[in-house]
């Protein structure tokens, strides 16, 4: 027999302690019970019967004490929590349940209660608490993108089933790896460490062997999936009234599929198309020129069929907020400055003279141009830096290149998108100083004259020359320049603006001065995050329209599933290393049962013995 409740000897001392206290209390003298009788004539007898019953009186007492030191010796061994046929030698289990995405998939038909999965994936787990042999102690450890550990080992049956019960599928990919380094850790140094995934298989082909430890059960049956893949939306450059729409479908299966396409924008359809796809194509769809006041996308997919997973037949997106961006432009006076900001109707441009520099401008605007001027301190806004120069330039001067030739453009960054600057004429400009994380997005040799920097909650962009001394004001690529950076700063790259994925960590960019965003999930559960250098992380578990608000000030996100969710056919053999994964063994068989309910119950029964006993003059 082992105690888990409390250690042996702790046990030992409880019960000296209160053993000790009720003899103490019984070595008092007691007071004798009052006993009114209707006539002296009684007296009589109880004199003459005073002797003989002095040893009877002294049995009762050491009965009643005989009683109460049974009920506190009951009572000590149910706080212990004794266990028949428990020992240290028995296997330590750790128990993964998946709990990804795809275990929201159906194998039979959900309107008949054939349950997912994950349904599937716990009864498994209640067998296998079952098969616990006597010896045995168990986890319970969640697999999702961030898996976590609900129980500690442990071979209480019902805190087991109660942290199955809770758990509940997340829109997001599983982390294996992590979920078996993690399981791993806790078995560490316990006999026979046995780790058991109850899983379809996603995502385990990142595994690397050989595992001798591990275990695993399949769940799962159909791989017949049809899916949106991807989803994404942008607004035309010219006219940011009307946008296109960029879909992907996929049949995961082997037989052809149909169904209605669906494109709502706002709840009301917007495009309506009938899809057929045979088995295993995946299609991309476009929908341009489309118009309206609604800025929440969802593009829907209704199947003609039963589909295994419906959670993939809806996507989201958001069409980024049409709104001018205020400017503030810091020149003496440059026409092709001006000229050139003049060209995109998005933009509301105030100029002011270096003289008339006054900081406290700044909260009216949303990005700034500095024209060969330089503050005295930096400015807590996103800036664009037209010839920098001095000890507060942002990027740090290491010299001059006289007419150096542009040989190397980051066409890849949104600030380098569609820039011409190969044959461009300068006649001196600033060797910049990068550091980590700064993108060059204009070299002469490797030796960066345009750079771009996204650090400290603000992005900054700097043109390395004075505009007067080279002919990019006269080139195409110089509006095509600053338009690109301030769309940068906004926060729009003029490519399709994809959504973030499901179970990642997201950066939200906050206020400088905001502690905490408030994150609003599609479920409407409301959680604070905390703001460090400008940018909160969060992690959001289901695909939907999240609401993120600060100050005041409300932004909406979109999630989707994330890639490869939807690749549901099941993995019925986990191969690692070569090597297949054999199915858990069940326990040794034995008797495994927690006596502290037989113990209360024991404790209870003397309690009342002990009461019937007083009244009826048997104890005292």
């Amino acid at each position: 027999m082992t105690f888990l409740g409390a250690p042996l000897a702790t046990l030992g001392i409880a019960a000296a302690v209160g053993a000790t206290t009720l003899v103490g209390l019984y070595l008092l003298k007691m007071r004798r019970r009052r006993l009114e009788v209707p006539f002296a004539g009684l007296w009589a007898q109880v004199l003459r019967d005073t002797e003989s019953t002095a040893l009877w009186r002294r049995l009762r007492r050491l009965l009643s004490l005989l009683l109460q030191l049974c009920i506190l010796a009951t009572l000590v061994l149910a706080i212990g929590d004794p266990r028949l046929g428990m020992s240290r030698r028995g296997r330590a289990v750790a128990i993964v349940v998946d709990a990804s995405a795809s275990m929201q998939s159906y194998d039979g038909d959900f309107a008949s209660g054939g349950g997912t999965r994950l349904d599937e994936a716990k009864r498994a787990a209640h067998r296998l608490i079952d098969e616990l042999g006597p010896e045995d102690q168990a986890m319970i450890l969640r697999l999702d993108a961030r898996p976590a550990a609900l129980t500690g080992l442990t071979s209480d049956e019902r805190e087991l089933r109660q942290a199955l019960s809770a758990i509940e599928a997340d829109d997001t990919s599983g982390d294996v790896n992590r979920v078996l380094s993690l399981a791993e850790d806790a078995l560490r140094g316990r006999p026979q460490p046995t780790t058991v995934l109850i899983s379809d298989g996603g995502g385990t082909d990142v595994l690397r062997g050989p595992r001798p430890d591990l275990r695993y059960i399949p769940v799962g049956k159909s791989g017949e999936n049809l899916a949106i893949t991807a989803f994404s939306v942008r607004r035309y450059r010219a006219n940011q009234t009307a946008y296109e729409v960029l879909a992907e479908l996929q049949n995961f299966g082997k037989e052809p599929a149909t169904g209605v396409f669906q494109l709502l924008q706002d709840g009301e359809i917007v495009e309506q198309q009938r899809v057929e796809l045979a088995g295993g194509q995946h299609v991309q769809r476009l929908y341009p020129n489309l118009a309206g006041a609604g800025n929440r996308l969802v593009a829907r997919l209704l199947p003609d069929h039963f589909d295994t997973l419906p959670l993939d037949n809806q996507a989201y997106a958001l069409l980024l907020p049409r709104k001018k961006i205020k400017v503030l432009m810091v020149t003496p006076g440059n026409l092709f400055l001006e000229g050139a900001l003049l060209l995109d109707e998005n933009l509301a441009v105030e100029k002011v003279k270096p003289a008339a520099w006054d900081p406290s401008m700044l909260p009216r605007f949303d990005a700034l141009i500095l024209d060969g001027f330089m503050p005295p301190e930096t400015p807590p806004i996103d800036t664009i830096y037209l010839d920098p120069h001095g000890p507060k330039s942002p990027f740090p001067v290491a010299g001059e290149i006289s007419a150096p030739l542009v040989t190397e453009v980051a066409d890849k960054h949104p600030v380098g998108r569609w820039l011409a600057l190969r044959d461009l004429n300068i006649s001196r400009a600033s060797r910049f100083s990068l550091s980590p994380g700064d993108v060059a997005i204009a070299s002469a040799l490797r030796v960066p004259i345009i750079a771009a920097r996204d650090a400290g909650g603000h992005k900054v962009v700097a043109v390395g020359f004075d505009l007067r001394k080279s002919d990019l004001p006269l080139r195409v690529a110089f509006p095509v320049l600053l338009v690109n950076s301030l769309e940068w700063f906004a926060g729009g790259d003029g490519a399709l603006v994809q959504t973030f994925a499901a179970g990642q960590s997201w950066r939200l960019q906050a206020p400088t001065h905001t502690k905490t965003l408030t994150v609003r999930d599609p479920a409407g559960r409301v959680v604070d995050a905390p703001v460090f250098d400008g940018r909160a992380s969060y992690v959001g578990r289901k695909i939907g329209v999240y609401t993120v608000s600060s100050d005041g000030n409300t932004r909406l996100l979109a999630a989707q599933l994330p890639e490869g969710e939807s690749r549901i056919a099941p993995v019925r053999e986990l191969v690692v290393g070569g090597v297949a994964v054999p199915r858990p063994e069940p326990g040794r068989v034995g008797l495994r049962r927690a006596l502290w309910p037989l113990l209360g119950v024991l404790a209870f029964l003397l309690l009342c013995l002990e009461w019937a006993t007083y009244n009826r003059r048997v104890t005292v």
